[in-house]
C-alpha cells in the first residue's frame, strides 16, 4: 500500500458507504483507507449496502426515516467512497442528485483531502423508481 501519503492518525481518509436523505447525509459507516478491503483495482468498504441497511434497521437507524423509506437498502440515494490505485484518487460515487453541501459533509466525515478526491455519478446509487418492475 506504498501508494498512500503519510496521514497523521486522527487524519487518516476513509473508505466506505453512505445514504442521503432531503439533501443531508442520513447515515454514513467508514474505516480507515488502511483497513479497508483491498481489491485489485481499489481499496474499499468491507460491507455491502444491503448488510449495512439490516443491521441499521436492527439498531432503529432507521426510524428516523418515514416508514415508506424503511423496507429496501435502496430506497434513498446513497453512495460509497473508495480508493482507485491506478488513479491514486479517493472517488465518491453517488446518484445523480448529489448536492454540493451533501459532497462537504463527506469530505469531513471521511477525512478526504479534497486535492486527491473526485466524485463520479453512478446510477446504480439512485434510488430504483417506484414504478419500477423487476
Amino acid at each position: 500500500m506504498n501508494d498512500f501519503p503519510f496521514f497523521p492518525l486522527d487524519d487518516e481518509p476513509c473508505v466506505g458507504i453512505f445514504w442521503s436523505y432531503q439533501n443531508a447525509i442520513f447515515h454514513a459507516e467508514y474505516s480507515p483507507v488502511t483497513q479497508g478491503m483491498i481489491t485489485t483495482i481499489s481499496v474499499d468498504y468491507k460491507v455491502g449496502h444491503y448488510a449495512a441497511w439490516f443491521l441499521m434497521q436492527k439498531k432503529g437507524i432507521l426510524d428516523r426515516l418515514p416508514p415508506s423509506y424503511r423496507s429496501e437498502y435502496d430506497s434513498i440515494p446513497r453512495g460509497r467512497v473508495v480508493y482507485l490505485f491506478r488513479k491514486k484518487k479517493f472517488v465518491i460515487y453517488h446518484g445523480d442528485d448529489f448536492t454540493i453541501d451533501e459532497r462537504s459533509e463527506i469530505l469531513s466525515r471521511f477525512s478526504l483531502p479534497p486535492e486527491w478526491t473526485i466524485d463520479d455519478v453512478d446510477m446504480h446509487y439512485n434510488p430504483l423508481p417506484e414504478d419500477f418492475k423487476f
